[in-house]
């Protein structure tokens, strides 16, 4: 069973972030065709991919310096190096774990009809169909934005990762149609439920 992406109250704080932007976008007369409608926050984004590239330096460097010097020296257990290069290893599989579902921003993709206005775009968004489609961006491996792009009847609500997953689409279509050397598709994502960043453009 399929749930909306966006509560009521979400879409509400949307239409009063419009309407504050209005003087901004009249004289523009279109809105853009991205609109950012979730923002995780810079800091927590900033940090969380920082922690993902900092794990996978201090991997690399248990497993290239400091394990082989446990392994050679000649007063140390072979075992001590294997430890060594799991406490490395280790850390870095469990922040990749925890961070892969993380989202950065959403941005809901307007219909030219509801660029045209105000009233057209808040019309739009309270009225908010099955079929509209948003970018939802998360970070790879080494921090990089990537963005999937799907409508908001693909997404399901659950509870996967031990909390760390509460939102997942169905992705055995999409993979199928995907080159081996571009990997699967991110099926899991996690929004933070408590208050997100809102803009008008």
């Amino acid at each position: 069973m399929h749930f909306p992406l966006f509560p009521v109250n979400e879409l509400q704080k949307l239409d009063s972030t419009s309407q504050s932007s209005a003087g901004f976008f009249d004289h523009q007369e279109l809105f853009p065709e991205r609109l950012l409608v979730y923002h995780a926050g810079t800091g927590r984004t900033v940090f969380l991919g920082s922690l993902k590239v900092t794990t996978i330096f201090i991997a690399t460097f248990f497993c290239a310096v400091l394990g082989p010097t446990y392994f050679y020296a000649e007063n140390e257990s072979p075992w001590v190096s294997v430890i060594v290069i799991l406490s490395g290893i280790i850390p870095m599989i469990s922040v990749l774990y925890m961070t892969s579902p993380f989202v950065n921003y959403i941005h809901l993709r307007l219909p030219p009809f509801a660029r045209n206005s105000n009233e057209l775009m808040r019309r739009f968004t309270k009225t908010l169909p099955r079929d509209a489609e948003i970018d939802i961006t998360t970070m790879n491996v080494l921090g990089k934005p990537r963005v999937a792009r799907m409508k908001i009847q693909d997404l399901s609500a659950t509870n996967e990762r031990f909390g760390l997953v509460n939102y997942v689409r169905d992705t055995k279509t999409i993979n199928k149609r995907r080159k081996w050397w571009m990997g699967k598709a991110v099926r899991q994502f996690w929004r933070s439920c408590g208050e997100g960043e809102y803009s008008g453009g």
